[in-house]
Parts: structure tokens; sequence; C-alpha cells
């Protein structure tokens, strides 16, 4: 048995009616939510590759470990399609919401503040992603974690998996598992054979992870943080995992000084746990986790959604350091208990916005995009179609081959983008690429926008390819909800053959 809570009779019906409400939550929202490019990308790697595939070549230029992609590829077999992709991450999130429930210390109130917060059940549980993986290791980690004396081996096995989910769970995973071997260095010392093994298995598991998510030499993958500055870029993972801002309600993104409002807040409600962390003995383990995610967010690969994981440590953090609450004073108890209870209502409320959000909008509109071109790639002389953009890759998964004629010179696989220099539909889409994609004589083009700058990017756009004798036909637009905001948008646009001749641009 994982953790050793006993809850009472009374409290077990409450965590099994909470648990249901958690799942049909995500069943609700998880149906209505559209996969955006990263979910789809995902997907076609494990449907296009072999396991091996997968392994050596398929995530290599994705920077992640393959954990994810292995579970797609053997859901993928047991014939789950790709429209049921949201029930993965919300089996995940569901098993992870029932350790949470049933074996975490903490109280009714905040056992249930925690698993209907922000990230658990919405940004992880309804968007597919890797880190749905982390919803359930993370709690399973801090479930075993006052055994991991005991019970190394099962520990050094959920470290080794929380280490092949993605790369900032591998610097968790790999801080705690420094905490675990300086724990048991006199046993690793002397030799004892379960505490070597684990102390192997989690190296085995970690030189995995790192081998696969080495990167080749040729990878084009570029991710530009939100901040100006390493500094600005921690501050905003930090808020982003604890409180942004003041206003929570806002509509608009945060501002650069809302952020610093958002930063004074985090420290008033965290501050009381770091009392809470330093009674319980784990103030260093605590700041080693906290600083190696901010930081490696910050310097090397970080963005909003990656804030997540700062928030499931800290919640590891709690759940790992709760029994020393009853060592602290009545007002300091009083002090954590309020500061959670903030905390955890922001990320509700915000939980709950993003969910209205998603069942009233469409969050990607490659489902209606798909949709739309499926009939012309029907029949004997199917559509050709030029791409340009990579979020138009969204759209593969609905298909049960490579559309796009200018992808690997229309070849049926890989149906997933490639980030490597020299592919057609390149990230960094400009308007000489949109030409020469338009210039290709294809039958039909799709415009992923995403990278259009300025208010007057589409109508550029739109002017370049009615020279070209092209016309818009059609257009589709996503909202990439973040808590109360947009934090993307995500248009399309189809092209046809003009029915008239359009003239040619004069000489300027």
């Amino acid at each position: 048995m994982v953790g050793s809570v006993v809850k009472s009779a009374p409290s077990l019906w409450w965590n099994a009616a909470a648990l249901a409400g958690f799942i049909g939550g995500v069943w609700i929202v998880g149906m209505h939510h559209e996969p955006w490019f990263d979910e789809a990308q995902a997907w076609l790697i494990a449907r296009d590759n072999s396991l091996l595939g997968i392994l050596t070549k398929g995530v290599r230029y994705e920077g992640t470990p393959a954990l994810w992609h292995l579970v797609l590829f053997l859901v993928q077999r047991l014939g789950l399609p790709y429209e049921g992709l949201f029930l993965v991450s919300g089996a995940l999130a569901s098993a992870g919401a029932g350790l949470v429930l049933f074996r975490s210390p903490f109280p009714l109130w905040m056992r249930l503040g925690v698993i209907f917060s922000y990230f658990f059940a919405y940004q992880y549980a309804v968007v597919a992603r890797s880190y749905a993986l982390d919803l359930l290791l993370i709690p399973l980690a801090a479930a075993l974690f006052a055994e991991r004396s005991r019970r190394p081996l099962a520990y050094a096995a959920v470290l080794g998996l929380m280490a092949n989910t993605n790369a900032h769970s591998f610097m968790l995973a790999a801080g705690l598992a420094l905490e675990a071997a300086w724990t048991e260095r006199t046993r690793i010392f002397r030799g004892e054979p379960h505490v070597v093994a684990a102390a192997t298995l989690f190296a085995l598991a970690a030189g995995a992870a790192a081998l696969q998510a080495f990167p080749p030499a040729d990878i084009n993958f570029v991710i530009r943080k939100p901040g100006d500055t390493p500094f600005l870029h921690a501050l905003q993972l930090a808020t982003e995992a604890f409180i942004e801002r003041g206003d929570i309600f806002s509509a608009t993104a945060p501002t650069k000084l809302e952020r610093l409002v958002g930063a004074a807040l985090t420290l008033l409600v965290v501050a009381p746990a770091v009392v809470l962390f330093a009674r319980a003995g784990r103030i260093w383990l605590a700041a080693a986790l906290f600083a190696g995610l901010i930081g490696f967010s910050a310097l090397k690969y970080g963005n909003f959604w990656h804030a997540g994981i700062i928030f499931l440590a800290f919640i590891f953090c709690l759940w790992t350091s709760w029994d020393a609450r009853s060592a602290l004073s009545g007002r300091m108890r009083g002090t954590l208990t309020a500061a959670l209870a903030c905390l955890l209502g922001v990320h509700v409320f915000n939980a709950g916005a993003a969910s209205a959000t998603e069942i009233a909008s469409v969050y990607s509109p490659a489902r209606q995009v798909a949709a739309f071109l499926s009939p012309g790639l029907k029949g004997p002389r199917p559509t050709t179609i030029g791409v340009a953009g990579f979020k138009a890759f969204a759209v593969q998964p609905y298909f049960s081959r490579n559309v796009f004629a200018n992808y690997e010179s229309g070849a049926a696989k890989p149906a997933y983008y490639l980030w490597r220099r020299g592919e057609t539909p390149i990230p960094g889409l400009n308007e000489d690429r949109w030409r020469t994609t338009a210039a290709g004589g294809y039958d039909r083009l799709l415009l992923s926008s995403f990278n259009l700058m300025g208010l007057n990017g589409p109508a550029r756009y739109r002017a370049d390819a009615r020279h070209a004798g092209y016309c818009e036909t059609a257009e589709f637009f996503g909202d990439m909800t973040w808590k109360t905001y947009t934090l993307e948008t995500d248009q399309m646009m189809v092209f046809d053959r003009c029915r008239r001749a359009i003239a040619a641009p004069q000489a300027q």
C-alpha cells in the first residue's frame, strides 16, 4: 500500500464523491477541447514510428524523453482514436487526484483545492501533453517519500519514470534522487543490494532519458521565452506557478507591473510554507528543487505551462513536510492555512475560468480545418495542398497520412513536423517563404498565421496569395486559453485558385 494515511468512513465517502466529480468535470471539459499543435505532434510521432523509431529518432528533435510518446503508442495500438486523446491525460489526472484524495495528509478542503487547481484540473488534465504524467508520478513520489529507505526500488522506479517524462520533470527527479542518495549514502557505501540496485535503476533510467532528449546537430527548435531577461523570465514562471497578479478576474495578459504585484503576493503565500519546510527539515530540498526548476526554465527552456511543474513540486514539499505542522505555533498554523487557502482559491478560480472558456470557444481550429479539407482529399485526384506555418500540422492527425504536398515531397510519413533545418514550412514564417509556397503550383494553400506580426500581417499575406493567383476561401480562429485570457491565437487560412485572373503586381 502506498503511504500510510488512514481515512475515516465519512472521509472516504467524501473523497469518492470528490473523485467522481473530478472525473466528470474533466470528461465534460475534455469533450469540448480541440487539440493544438503540441498535442498533435506527440500523437503523430507515436503513430508514424515503430517503438524503436520513437526512442532513436522520433523524439530527438523534440528535446524530450519518450515516455509520453510510448504511452500514446500503446493506446493507439489498442484502438484509441485521436478524438479520445483527452481520455489519456484525463485518466492520468484522475489517478493522481485519487492519490491526493486518499493518500495525502492534507485536510479535506485542501485536498479538494489541490485536485481542482488550475494545472491539475485543466492545463495538464484537459490539454493532453506529457505533463499529464506528472499529475500521477509526483503525487506517487510524495506518497512513497517517507518509505524511500524501506522501499528504495519502488521510489527509484517512480523517479526514473519521472525523469523520462519531460525535461522539467527530469530536473525534479534528479533533485529528489540526489536527496535520496545523500540520505542513504552509508548504505550505498556498504553496498547493500537493494539500495545499490535502486541507485543503479535510477542512473540507467536517467541516462536513457538524457540519450533520448539529446538534440541532433541540425535541430531547428528555439523556444522564445516570454521574459526579456532570465531574471524576468524566472519571475514570470514563479508567479505563474503561484499568483500572477492581484486582479485575478482580468481578461488580458498581465503587465510587468502586475507581475511585480503577483511576485509580492507569491512571497506572502509561500513564506508560511517555507517556515513549515524548515521545521520539517526539508528547507534545503525545497530550495534545491525550486532553484533547479526555475533556473532551468529561465536560462535554458521554459514557457508558461512549465510553471505547473513548479506548482506540483510545491505540493510535493507540502505533502512531505505536513507532519511538522503540529510543531508550529497556533498563529503560524493559522497563517499557513490562510495562505494556502488564498493560493488554492486563486488556482481553483483559474481552473473554472479556463474550463468555462474551453466549453464556450474554440481552442484550436485544426479539427474544423481538417473537416473543410477532407472532401478535396478524396477521389481519384486528391487536392494538392501547400502548407506554410508549423501550427498547421495540427490538422494531420485527422488524416491517415501526410496531406501536405510540400512537406517531405508529399510522402505518406512522417506527418509530424520535424524540427530540422531545411524543412519547407520552417517555423520562422515570413513573406518570402509564403511567396515560395504560393508559387509551388498547388491546388490549395493552408496558412497558419501564428507567427504573422502586426495588425496588417494577414492582409499582406492575402495580397501575396492573390498575386500568385489564390483567393482566400475560408478562415478559422482558435484562442489558446490560459487561465482567464488568451495566451496565443491560432488562426488558419485556406486559399484556392481564384476564379478570375488576378493582374500581376507592377514593378516598383
